[in-house]
């Protein structure tokens, strides 16, 4: 299994980034667009994981006590890369999502699930191998509320990717 754990998005919230998403599409000439089903903020990747790890992964995820709160999406923006760039949708500070992010991945390492230890830059994949002379602009911003995080399973059945929600926390009320 390749896990990582992530925020989830209502429906509401993928039709407005689909919007934004929409509008990176008519100005480029290539690339590949993330689906709607798998738009998500991911907070702790863990790829390829055996039985154990996932129930361990499990365990610390409830051992994340955190309230409800909002995050906003307002820009884009873009990581170079060779034959066509990754463009993102980025979201404003918050210590609020920063706290949940750095607990769940100290919890997921005192359980000895290996977790990527990159800097945490939230951002939400809009297409990857993007070409487009456009540069990255403003977004009315989309805010949503966080109020559970998901253990994703990443696989590619038929050739198509695909992220299967198989845990959730939900948040305390």
């Amino acid at each position: 299994m390749r896990l990582f754990v992530a925020i989830d998005f209502d429906a509401t919230t993928k039709r407005a980034i689909m919007a934004v998403q929409d509008e990176l599409r008519s100005v480029a000439t290539g690339g590949t667009f993330t689906l709607a089903d798998n738009l998500h903020l991911t907070l702790a990747f863990l790829g390829e994981c055996d039985a154990r790890s996932r129930d361990a992964a499990e365990r610390a995820m409830d051992d994340q006590a955190f309230a409800p709160f909002d995050i906003a999406f307002d820009r884009t923006g873009r990581f170079r890369a060779q034959g066509g760039d990754i463009w993102w949708l980025g979201l404003a500070a918050s210590r609020d999502l920063a706290r949940l992010q750095s607990g769940l991945v100290k919890a997921l390492g005192a359980a000895d699930v290996p977790v990527d230890q990159r800097i945490f830059r939230p951002h939400l994949t809009l297409g990857r191998r993007v070409l487009t002379t456009a540069g990255p602009w403003p977004v009315t911003p989309i805010t949503t509320r966080v109020d559970r995080v998901v253990l994703m399973d990443s696989s590619r059945p038929g050739g198509r990717l695909t992220y299967t929600p198989i845990y959730t926390r939900d948040a305390t009320k």
